[in-house]
């Protein structure tokens, strides 16, 4: 199974569901994670045996399937000893996560990445948090939670997280750290405030223990349909006549799907396609809505892979593509095969890209499962890229992302008060007028009302 996918909160959270599919969807932090805690029914001893046969096995993923045959340089067999005997030394089942986690992290490669075991408790911080611009801000707080008793609102820049300072090129890992590695029962974080003030503040998460037993293989399975229901919804917006409005959450919708929501916007004389928090998803999505959006075939770019490289190339529709106004937005958290998608449109000078840099998290990879037998059967998963991507342009997309023809972003108070001036600058583009305000609220979020 392939697919481009991207790096960010919803990536590793969904992995940790169902291990032959990953997404990324809204690099949302922090929100119904898995704690990685005791999930061996063994003494650390045999937690340690456990963790170095998953350590062997993730060895042999790379080497088997890794893109790169000279593994960017690096000497497989040492720091696999390094790592192993990091394990000899460590604790707990956290630092053991971490000690693979970081292996893989040499490597500095969005889409090479350890979905560890899960466990029976998770742990729900009660807040969203995203890169925007250079800067990380809370974009969401559920009421309710200790984040919001303690006066944690949307539009606070985060500041310092548990002593890191955020920034664009390390986000996802330091995310990754706190929701996949080593949830916490609590985070310390400073942020500032829309009046400029900033304060220290140490929140507690929800922790749940829904089970004394790991999820059974058809719990995972339901589990997986329900996040394939919610990941595949289309949004659609159609209330302004001669404009319309396509939210599409990832790549992960069916053909048939897309099939119906392209044959539902070609009624429409413009549109605004909303890509912001799609974390990417099947190349053939891609391939779908490229040979819908652009009248002529089109030669995306040569795939750098160890086995049969080659070129990706999209046969068009032609005259029955969608012929209309095209707008793309997009944010940091649109990543991988929706960062691919918004840089063929841009090439193309199909349509207007309108919002924030794309993440630049742009691999071809494949999840790969594994199950540990031992008194109970573990499940854990490694991502390993197999190919990159040169665009027809020359460039690539990973670490780069896909710079907006347009850059609009919202501000703190945009946040506060749910105002989307990206929207409202796509509409007006198109020739149409629709208020920061009014534009906040085409799309709600599922959150309760501020």
């Amino acid at each position: 199974m392939y697919f481009f996918h991207g790096h960010g909160s919803n990536t590793v959270l969904r992995a940790f569901y169902m291990f032959n599919r990953h997404v990324s969807p809204t690099l949302v932090i922090l929100i119904i994670l898995l704690l990685s805690g005791n999930i061996f029914p063994q003494d650390v001893a045999g937690e340690r045996y456990a963790y170095k046969q998953i350590l062997k096995t993730i060895r042999k993923d790379i080497e088997e399937n890794y893109y790169d045959p000279k593994f960017h340089g690096i000497d497989l067999e040492s720091t696999t000893n390094q790592s192993s005997g990091s394990i000899d030394r460590a604790h707990t089942v956290e630092e053991m996560n971490d000690i693979i986690a970081r292996y893989l992290y040499q490597f500095d490669d969005s889409h090479l990445y350890f979905i560890p075991p899960r466990n029976t408790t998770t742990v729900d911080y009660g807040i969203e948090t995203q890169m925007i611009g250079d800067k990380a801000f809370i974009t969401d707080v559920k009421k309710g939670s200790d984040a919001w008793a303690k006066g944690i609102r949307p539009g606070d820049r985060l500041y310092m997280l548990e002593g890191f300072i955020p920034n664009r090129e390390e986000f996802w890992r330091l995310k990754e750290h706190y929701e996949a590695i080593s949830p916490q029962p609590n985070l310390t974080v400073i942020v500032t405030k829309l009046d400029g003030k900033s304060y220290k503040i140490n929140f507690q998460a929800k922790v749940d223990q829904s089970s004394v037993f790991i999820p059974s293989r058809r719990d995972l399975i339901l589990e997986d349909q329900d996040w394939y229901i919610k990941m595949s919804h289309q949004s659609f917006y159609d209330e302004i006549p001669g404009l319309c409005i396509w939210k599409m959450p990832s790549f992960y919708a069916s053909e048939v799907k897309l099939d119906k929501m392209i044959d539902r916007i070609k009624k429409c004389p413009s549109l605004i396609f909303d890509l912001r928090g799609n974390g990417g998803g099947y190349i053939s999505g891609v391939e779908q809505l490229v040979a819908n959006f652009v009248d002529h075939d089109v030669t995306v770019g040569k795939l750098v892979k160890r086995k049969k490289p080659g070129t990706l190339s999209v046969r068009s529709v032609g005259k029955k593509a969608y012929a209309g106004k095209l707008v793309v937005l997009v944010d940091n958290a649109s990543a991988s095969a929706t960062e691919l998608f918004t840089r063929i449109i841009q090439l193309e000078k199909r349509g207007t890209i309108v919002g924030d840099r794309t993440a630049g998290s742009v691999m071809g990879a494949v999840v790969f499962p594994h199950e540990l037998r031992l008194e109970s059967d573990v499940h854990y998963a490694i991502s390993v890229t197999e190919e990159d991507i040169i665009m027809s342009d020359g460039g690539r997309l990973e670490k780069e992302g896909v710079q907006p023809d347009v850059e609009v972003t919202p501000s703190g108070p945009d946040l506060f008060y749910s105002r989307d001036p990206a929207l409202s600058r796509a509409a007006a583009i198109l020739g149409f007028s629709i208020t920061p305000e009014a534009a906040g609220h085409i799309f709600p979020k599922n959150s309760e009302d501020k």
